[in-house]
């Protein structure tokens, strides 16, 4: 019995493979929800590698860290670490975008909470965090 997949190509623009890159996906309120690889990436969508255990919604915002991009997409599939991605709008410079959140995204700290931030930065100036004797 032969137990690989196979799948009916269903793609409206070619595809092209790309170098691997990284990216990261929010949700469409402007939530981080997880770090991704793109590969194989065309005019109408991407492939993306995400964590196997990440439960995402079925419309994401991609945020691709070599363009400095952001896309509204649609989830198409999803095998494994792998899913496949239509854009809804296509991909934007994110300087255009006003939410702080999703300008974050282009920074390395990009998942840290504003209370996180904002504890950090409370710690480091009152000479890092507090020992506590139990």
């Amino acid at each position: 019995m032969d137990t690989k997949h196979r799948f009916k190509e269903e793609r409206h623009h070619p595809r092209r493979r790309a170098r691997l890159r990284g990216g990261k996906l929010a949700d469409l309120k402007d939530k981080f929800l997880t770090d991704c690889t793109l590969f194989d990436v065309s005019e109408g969508g991407v492939g993306l590698l995400v964590p196997e255990d990440v439960i995402l919604p079925l419309e994401v915002l991609l945020y691709d860290d070599r363009d400095k991009t952001l896309a509204l997409a649609r989830i198409c599939w999803r095998n494994g670490k792998q899913i496949g991605i239509a854009y809804e709008v296509p991909p934007a410079s994110v300087t255009l975008f006003k939410a702080q959140k999703l300008q974050a995204l282009q920074f390395s700290r990009y998942a840290v909470s504003e209370d996180e931030a904002r504890f950090k930065k409370d710690t480091e100036a009152e000479g890092g965090p507090k020992k506590t004797i139990a």
